[in-house]
């Protein structure tokens, strides 16, 4: 398999994983803590991923648009198209609206309980679109 095809799946595959994570097992985890320690877990995660997914984010797409361009002329290249479209529209989405809300959590506004609801339900959307993006890309290089 070309070192290409590694390294996007793993790069894409562990970002898809990260946000699953995030959304199966740590907001779950943060409900059921008292008001004040959620607040405080849920910043601090903000902080962290504030910082590392602004860069991870474009890489993947970066990453995305090689593959495309690789199999440009191949029967697969409308498949990693359509992966190349998702990922940018999940991206862009979630700059949209996902961060604000983010931001409002992280600042501790009165009303961040509600807020945090709001986003992890937006966040699943997400999700799902980066696994379907995901898999498609998966179906392609592995195929």
């Amino acid at each position: 398999m070309h070192i290409v095809n590694l390294a996007t799946l793993f790069i894409v595959l562990s970002l898809v994983g990260v946000e699953f994570s995030v959304s199966a097992f740590v907001n779950p985890a943060a409900w059921r803590l008292d008001p004040e320690p959620q607040l405080k877990l849920l910043s601090r995660l903000a902080v962290v991923l504030g910082k590392v997914m602004p860069i991870w984010y474009p890489a993947c797409a970066l990453l995305l648009g090689i593959q495309t361009w690789l199999h440009w002329h191949t029967a697969d290249s409308g498949i990693l198209l359509a992966a190349d479209t998702l990922w940018v529209i999940a991206s862009v989405g979630g700059i949209i609206f996902l961060v604000p809300l983010n931001n409002r959590i992280a600042a501790g506004d009165s009303d961040w309980q509600q807020i945090h609801r709001a986003w992890d339900g937006r966040h699943r959307l997400r999700i799902t679109v980066l696994a379907v993006a995901a898999i498609l890309l998966s179906y392609v290089t592995v195929c």
